[in-house]
């Protein structure tokens, strides 16, 4: 697996050798991240410059300090647009240290900061960022101050808190359930309630945990069948809780991609339809789970072993799944909702390359797959996230010496009929551009210096005049706020 975080039962049947080896390689990649009781002062702000990096089309590391192949990033977008980030990193000494960035609206980075005032010999190396008091940020994860008895060294499960500028975090005395061993998460989770409530869940083994409010109530749990559970997920639509995890149990029954509903009841585990070839699957990081605007809990993950035959988009609870178009190879994936109804789905392959595709407001179509490329001289994505609740999709990953971010536009889909003629005739095109299938009104279609505008049809015409010879020609189409499709003409 990706990360092995090991516990007191998990210790007593390894040898004093073992432990010693495989301690040293959790310092070096699991410790991450620290905090006192207090304010922590920000760090120097950076400014967009004049042309904006981490807009379409550029790549901008967005983190600071040492990184590490077995970190996640936490997303969230506020109520002005701007995208926060929170990252692990690793500290001098091998210690811990949260991160945060903020960017803008148009793909610039506007602040990073550090969570916690002071590096922790242990923290996540999964954070989640939700939603926190008076619309501001809450930071939700694991961890352990120091090994001195204390209530920040029970390793429970702690929040940290800030304006939604985030320009400065406090850390609480409370923490989000009462269990000391959420400082050896295989992946935390967490969301928000209607009214604010945080909740939070971790794996441990065959175990999931978790808690609702930061009060001392017990937690709640549940044993998955076979082990283990590694890499939640959690959404909230409506007032049910969802959790996801990725199993990598011995059996065809136990082993892929499986979601429950955890609140207000407790619901049947459902194994996404698909998610692994008898009893092998693979692994894509965080689960991507996201809650539908408009209603429905979806899930992306991979179909097929041991390559990625392609990424599936399953309405959780619905018999079949669909098929991202241009995702075989897939290493790592991401989903989130998009504005009225649509989903961002990204993902990564091993070479590396990043793509994104956004759907239709029914979530039934998926419209241009984006290519994004890749953070330059990186070799590898071993985490993605992508939130997509504006209309630009924004992909932050992990390339193992930090997080670095850009944007997608959602793609034009160019069609054109005929789109081969014989050059001694007069021919008029009939040009259609749609979104995920839907027509896109007031887009350019430009081939040389003809041209024309679609109607709210999604349609435009161009007569061409016979030609002199054979040749090939580009239409393009273009509109503010997506991405342009292209169409090639055979003119013979």
């Amino acid at each position: 697996m990706r990360r092995l975080v090991l516990v007191p039962s998990v210790l007593s049947v390894l040898s004093v050798l073992s432990v010693l080896s495989v301690l040293s390689v959790l310092a070096a990649s699991l410790g991450a991240a620290a905090t006192s009781s207090g304010a922590t002062p920000a760090d120097p702000v950076t400014r967009p410059a004049a042309v904006e990096r981490g807009a379409p089309g550029s790549w901008t590391k967005i983190s600071t300090g040492n990184g590490s192949s077995a970190f996640d990033a936490g997303l969230l977008r506020t109520s002005d647009g701007v995208l926060h980030v929170v990252y692990p990193r690793v500290a001098p000494g091998n210690e811990g240290q949260l991160g945060h960035a903020a960017i803008g609206a148009s793909g610039g980075l506007v602040t990073q900061n550090t969570v916690l005032a002071d590096p922790w010999s242990v923290v996540d190396a999964s954070p989640v960022l939700v939603d926190g008091p008076s619309g501001g940020l809450r930071v939700v994860f694991g961890g352990q101050r120091t090994t001195s008895p204390g209530f920040w060294s029970d390793g429970r499960m702690y929040t940290a808190t800030a304006p939604a500028s985030g320009s400065s975090w406090t850390l609480p005395a409370e923490a989000v359930g009462v269990s000391q061993l959420a400082y050896g998460s295989y992946g935390t989770a967490a969301t928000t309630l209607a009214d604010g409530t945080p909740v939070a869940a971790f794996p441990l083994n065959s175990t999931i945990t978790w808690h609702t409010g930061t009060g001392n109530d017990p937690d709640q749990s549940f044993d998955v069948a076979g082990c283990c559970a590694y890499d939640l997920a959690m959404v909230r639509s409506g007032n049910a809780v969802w959790l996801a995890w990725y199993g990598n149990g011995s059996a065809p029954s136990t082993n892929g991609t499986f979601v429950r509903q955890i609140a207000p009841t407790l619901g049947p585990v459902l194994k996404a339809p698909g998610s692994s070839s008898g009893a092998d699957s693979l692994p894509t990081g965080r689960v991507a789970l996201a809650a539908r605007t408009g209603g429905g809990v979806y899930a992306a993950y991979c179909t097929g072993y041991p390559t990625c035959a392609g990424v599936r988009l399953w309405k959780v609870g619905a018999a079949q799944a669909a098929s991202v178009p241009g995702s075989a190879g897939a290493t790592t994936i991401g989903l989130s909702r998009g504005p009225a109804g649509r989903l961002w789905v990204a993902w990564s392959d091993d070479r590396p390359r990043v793509e994104a595709v956004r759907t239709n407001p029914a979530a039934t179509r998926f419209g241009a797959v984006r290519d994004l490329g890749a953070p330059k001289g990186r070799q590898t994505v071993y985490a993605l996230a992508v939130e997509g609740s504006s209309n630009r999709g924004d992909v932050v990953v992990n390339t193992g010496d930090g997080f670095w971010h850009t944007q997608a536009l959602a793609g034009l889909t160019l069609q054109a009929s005929p789109s081969s003629w014989r050059r001694t005739q007069r021919t008029q095109v009939r040009f259609s551009v749609t979104d995920a299938g839907a027509a896109v009104g007031g887009a350019r279609v430009t081939v040389g210096s003809r041209r024309c505008t679609t109607s709210a049809a999604g349609t435009c015409r161009i007569t061409f005049a016979p030609l002199a010879k054979a040749t090939r020609l580009t239409a393009r189409a273009t509109r503010s706020g997506y991405a342009s499709g292209t169409r090639r003409l055979q003119v013979r």
